[in-house]
């Protein structure tokens, strides 16, 4: 994501003035839409700093006849992620799995080069920490005396028949779900990390927090001034994307304390993104928390790249705000629902604590179908600017994607 794009909508949403388009500009435009020159073939594929979820990749430039935008990155002939340097950290790798790597080439008008040679990298095997024994516990205090006989008790009155109890709601059909039990984040399928920025699969005893559903969460940090992890789902949610039919996210959420910034950064735990006609993966909506009252917004076109809405005669970003804080230091139920949709058609719902905080309707969720373009995904996140407390922590656990409401139980 182009932060800098972020900061420009944030400014026009305070009212700030923003220069105008160049002539260096409109040139850009104007050869992005003639250009049909693909950029050389990438070489020199190395992976090196190799762990057994962890690698770094580097490879010598590419050329172009006029600029090389970026890189695309796959595994095993899957696009991993896109870069915009000649090197990459790959994490969130199987230990001791075996995998292959090769590196496309991209400029600005979208061609792309022939792929490199393919680079087969083997990662060693994980050695897990031992779980910290329990406590043991304290000695049961002794036996009471039996207490005295009491007087016979008098025969029982009859009591009325039992309320024949509700039958209870089919159970939600979950269709992907990750709780870091295993040690690591190996049942999500893929991050792309930027800036200073990471996730990991932590103990929340190590963490130093109380744990939810096991002994594992996953840490997502923002580390430094600027930066972003986000974490992709399953690859089936496209279909359902395709389809229109409505889903549902759930997650559980820690904060040790607020995460706060100014009125030019932003902090975003969850996005919507699609691809556009010329194969250009994009954000569409985004999860915001407040940096003054802690409260969810959802905001459209984080990088003004969305197209048109979301609402029918609208454009450009947008921002939803909520009135409902997230609470600190303990754990939070997030719940969100996505109505998919090219058009004017879509919805989006977001809970806090079983608590409705926003409701958007008649709105987009991503680009139109034709071509490459209408895919849609989503991603968990800690992505942000400019915020304090440094390093910027938020933990998750028992992700869950299904066809209906997950029932809050505190």
């Amino acid at each position: 994501m182009n932060l800098r794009h972020i900061f420009l909508g944030m400014a026009l949403s305070l009212g700030l003035t923003v220069a105008p388009v160049s002539h260096a500009q409109f040139s850009w435009r104007w050869w992005h839409r003639h250009d049909t020159t693909a950029p050389t073939m990438p070489t020199g594929l190395t992976a090196s700093a190799v762990t057994p979820t962890t690698l770094t990749l580097s490879w010598k430039p590419a050329t172009d006849n006029h600029v090389v935008k970026g890189y695309h990155i796959y595994v095993n002939g899957e696009l991993l992620f896109s870069s915009s340097s000649t090197s990459a950290q790959i994490t969130d790798l199987l230990a001791g799995g075996t995998r292959s790597f090769t590196v496309v080439a991209y400029d600005a008008a979208g061609n792309v080069s022939a792929p490199s040679a393919a680079l087969s990298v083997t990662t060693p095997q994980l050695v897990v920490a031992p779980v910290p024994p329990a406590p043991t516990p304290a000695p049961l205090p002794p036996t009471p005396a039996p207490p005295a006989p009491t007087p016979a008790p008098l025969p029982p009155v009859p009591a009325p028949p039992a309320p024949v109890p509700p039958t209870p709601a089919p159970a939600a059909q979950v269709l992907w779900s990750a709780d870091m039990e295993s040690g690591d984040l190996s049942e999500w399928y893929g991050a792309d990390n930027s800036g200073s920025a990471q996730s990991n699969a932590v103990t929340a005893f190590s963490a130093g927090i109380p744990p939810k559903s096991g002994n594992w969460v996953m840490q997502q940090s923002v580390t430094g001034s600027v930066g972003g992890s986000r974490m992709n789902v399953f690859p089936g949610l496209n279909a359902l994307a395709q389809a229109g039919t409505t889903f549902y996210v759930s997650w559980w959420d820690y904060y040790p304390t607020q995460i706060k910034y100014g009125s030019a950064d932003m902090f975003m735990i969850w996005q919507i993104a699609s691809r556009d006609s010329g194969g250009v993966y994009s954000p569409i909506w985004g999860l915001y928390l407040n940096g003054s009252n802690f409260a969810p917004t959802l905001g459209w076109s984080p990088n003004d790249m969305a197209p048109p809405g979301p609402h029918a005669g609208e454009s450009g970003k947008r921002f939803y705000s909520s009135t409902v804080p997230v609470p600190v230091g303990k754990w939070v139920f997030f719940e969100v629902m996505v109505t998919p949709s090219a058009s004017y058609s879509g919805a989006l719902k977001v809970w806090v604590n079983d608590q409705l905080a926003l409701n958007l309707s008649g709105v987009k969720t991503r680009f139109p179908d034709g071509g490459v373009s209408g895919l849609m995904y989503t991603t968990h996140n800690a992505y942000g600017s400019g915020l304090s407390p440094t390093p910027a922590s938020h933990y998750v656990d028992k992700v869950r994607y299904s066809l209906g409401r997950i029932p809050y139980t505190p």
